[in-house]
């Protein structure tokens, strides 16, 4: 056999460095009240934007990612309204905003723990029904 021999295997040796997972801080827009959605957007779209700013991952943005997020939910709108071939640039914006799961890990954004259940209340000596457990069927 003739031509040159194979190139040997590549191995990274280096780890990649993205940072620690930071724990929100909280749920929701927390600069104010929220703010305005861009005008023109269909009713899914107004929709969407109210969910986005309520949800834990916009504890992370600033004032400063108003207008990206406003340029992902333009982008959102003309998807719903038949757009498709924005789709892929959707996906990016929504990546670059913390939006997408992809975009919540490139991050390292850790959703909040939910609450401990709170414990049932012990039942007192007095209580005639405190040996009375709620079934569920």
């Amino acid at each position: 056999m003739s031509g040159p021999a194979p190139k040997p295997a590549r191995r990274r040796r280096n780890t990649p460095v993205r940072g620690e997972w930071k724990p929100t801080p909280g749920i929701g827009w927390q600069h104010g009240p929220l703010p305005a959605p861009p005008d023109g957007l269909l009713e899914v779209s107004r929709t969407t934007w109210g969910v986005w700013f309520q949800s834990w991952f916009a504890a992370h943005w600033t004032i400063e990612n108003v207008p990206d997020v406003a340029t992902t939910i333009l982008l959102f709108d003309q998807v719903r309204r038949g757009e498709h071939q924005r789709a892929g640039e959707l996906r990016l914006w929504e990546d670059n905003c913390g939006i997408s799961l992809k975009g919540q890990q490139d991050r390292r954004w850790l959703r909040p723990k939910e609450e401990d259940a709170p414990s049932l209340p012990q039942p007192s000596a007095a209580d005639p029904y405190g040996h009375l457990r709620v079934v569920n069927e």
